[in-house]
């Protein structure tokens, strides 16, 4: 028998894996407003499961379900996030069982695809065991900033029930519904600027020192150089980091944005339909990350 058992997530598991997540990341862990959020307000679900050993929660791990358009059509996708085993439950199998429980969840629920933004820890898991590829490494830009006093952004809900996204690759839906949940009502405090066109959220990391994240931008290329600007005076942090895409870089790079010793290792597996390994077939941003 295994030394662990697999449980759907219960309301009376929360302070467990809060507790969990603190133990193993600290200052950088989730809040319990954010917990709340990120997981039962999220509008296309989420799937989460615990392991007990002896009774007790030794490990978590959850999926965001996430509508996404791949291969041309909108579909459902789901994001392996926030996965953590207590150490004294490590070396037992619990990160895999869990993966692949949500796996198997998600394909029932239809989605086509699970990706992953996989840490140094779990990237040999999800190549390994757990028959994942990897996409590509996306590369992290960063700019100094003045450190000047904050400019002021606008409030305003998102109100466009179209993807303003719709010209990008495979992505995720930008709507109304996902950006009002993913930023708007967000406990981390993220500020959003807005054109007629277009619109771009910057956010904070948790770092030793405060990092501004350019998190979602959507725009076209012609207010692209003056949303950066906007974007970078919402905050009073001595660098941002952004995820320009290919054909962004030069104006990025006009705008004092470098190249950055970090990536982003992206990663994916099939699960009711194909998985295009091609990184050019993808279009993500920081905010698309559970982490920024």
């Amino acid at each position: 028998m295994p030394a662990f058992e697999l449980a759907p997530y219960e309301p009376a598991d929360r302070e467990a894996y809060l507790g969990l997540l603190q133990e193993a990341w600290g200052d950088r862990a989730m809040s319990g407003a954010e917990f709340d959020w990120w997981f039962a307000r999220n509008p296309t679900g989420s799937l989460m499961s615990v392991a007990r050993k002896d009774g007790r929660v030794v490990g978590a791990a959850a999926h965001s379900l996430i509508r996404m358009v791949v291969g041309g059509e909108e579909r459902m996708a789901g994001f392996s996030v926030h996965a953590v085993t207590h150490p004294s439950a490590r070396g037992l199998g619990i990160f895999p069982a869990l993966e692949q429980k949500h796996e198997r969840e998600a394909a029932e629920r239809g989605a086509v695809v699970a990706l992953v933004f996989a840490n140094g820890l779990t990237a040999p898991i999800f190549l390994g065991p757990l028959g994942w590829t990897e996409i590509g490494r996306l590369r992290v830009w960063a700019r100094p900033l003045i450190g000047q006093a904050p400019a002021p952004a606008a409030a305003a809900r998102f109100d466009d029930p179209a993807d303003s996204a719709a010209d990008w690759p495979n992505h995720v839906v930008r709507d109304a519904e996902h950006l009002n949940w993913r930023f708007v009502d967000s406990p981390r405090g993220y500020r959003v600027v807005r054109t007629e066109s277009g619109h771009a959220v910057v956010g904070r990391a948790r770092k030793r020192v405060e990092i501004a994240v350019l998190a979602d931008m959507v725009a076209p290329e012609g207010e692209l150089r003056s949303l950066v600007r906007r974007a970078a005076a919402l905050s009073s942090a001595r660098a941002m980091i952004a995820l320009p895409a290919p054909e962004q870089r030069s104006i990025f790079l006009s705008l004092g944005f470098v190249p950055a010793p970090y990536t982003l290792r992206l990663m994916g597996k099939a699960l009711t339909g194909t998985l295009s390994t091609d990184p050019a077939a993808w279009r993500l941003t920081l905010g698309d990350t559970d982490f920024f």
